[in-house]
């Protein structure tokens, strides 16, 4: 059963990962859904664009789905944390369940960062796509803060495979007394 300290810190952990999961879905989704749909100042005003620029809808739709990708990586990365933190609140600790649970965080993280590089480095090529004059390319674009979400979830799974390894040498120990 897990001890008092890890049960109360757990807890704080899984409120706030869930107050942050709401407010991320919320800001990220609606400023996209604005900005893609319905007020087209914002892109046509962008910094980047030049001219007098009219986007279609289909394009539009197609910036959306691009970053909603990486959004929908972030939230499941997020979700996965709150099953975690929630495993470790009800004191499951070295179980086949937390093996997995830290190899989901692990992956979705590096999925979630991987994504969000893809998007924003195809962004300036599509924010610029219409422009009369400065047309951007599709370009590597590399974010430290992304590159350290990649290398977490690589370092959480990397936990999960010892854990499963401590466990599997337990087992092995245990069959032989």
């Amino acid at each position: 059963m897990a001890s008092s300290a890890v049960k109360k810190v757990s807890s704080v952990v899984l409120a706030a990962l869930a107050v942050f999961l709401i407010y991320y879905a919320y800001k990220s989704i609606s400023f996209l859904v604005v900005f893609s749909f319905l007020d087209h100042s914002l892109w046509e005003n962008h910094r980047l664009v030049r001219g007098d620029v009219q986007v279609p809808v289909g394009f539009r739709f197609a910036y959306f789905l691009v970053w909603m990708i990486p959004i929908c990586a972030t939230i499941v990365m997020l979700l996965m944390a709150i099953y975690l933190a929630n495993l470790i609140r009800t004191g499951t600790y070295f179980s086949v369940k937390m093996v997995r649970a830290l190899r989901s965080v692990g992956v979705s993280g590096v999925i979630a960062g991987l994504t969000i590089m893809m998007a924003t480095s195809v962004w300036g090529w599509m924010i610029t796509f219409y422009n009369e004059t400065d047309h951007r390319s599709v370009s590597f674009v590399y974010d430290p803060s992304q590159a350290g979400i990649m290398l977490l979830g690589a370092g959480i799974v990397m936990l999960a495979w010892v854990i499963q390894s401590a466990m599997l040498m337990r087992q092995e120990n245990e069959e032989i007394v």
